[in-house]
């Protein structure tokens, strides 16, 4: 990457964090619309209460991936999963995040904010993912464990 892509990047990135800090009321609010849409989804385990607080922690993260790319954002992704979310309120909390920058930026802004946020968006749903299957895994583990246990009874 030369220095131009490099500034040209560094000063999208400054961009989008000044659009989304401008905005930041705003995509809360459509975070947080979405939610509640999908709140009854499959697995969703999430009190109606925490919508507004899931809302603005999602702002947050997403600002600190802008502002520092080196962020995990796939710890994100597992904290949405360990606090209830299913994948559908996931996914259509990521089209909300690519339709808010189309709305706000100019094209030729668009496909450098895309691969920013496609970025983000991709380490949000492998961290999620992996602390689906970890859950997953742990309950098989579980129901294995209670299995050993029913036929070393009727063993006996």
């Amino acid at each position: 990457m030369s220095d131009l892509e490099l500034a040209s990047n560094d000063e999208l990135r400054t961009h989008l964090t000044q659009l989304l800090e401008a905005n930041r009321t705003e995509l809360a609010s459509r975070y947080q619309q979405v939610l509640r849409e999908t709140l009854f989804s499959r697995r969703t385990t999430i009190r109606p209460s925490m919508l507004r607080g899931i809302a603005t922690d999602e702002v947050n993260a997403l600002g600190n991936f802008l502002q520092q790319p080196q962020v995990n954002a796939s710890e994100r992704g597992a904290q949405l999963h360990q606090t209830g979310l299913s994948e559908q309120p996931l996914l259509r909390m990521g089209q909300v995040t690519r339709q808010f920058f189309v709305t706000h930026l100019n094209n030729g802004h668009v496909a450098g904010a895309m691969e920013m946020i496609d970025t983000y968006q991709e380490g949000v749903v492998l961290g999620f993912i992996q602390s689906l299957e970890k859950a997953v895994f742990i309950e098989q583990e579980r129901t294995r464990q209670a299995f050993e246990r029913v036929i070393n009874r009727d063993k006996s």
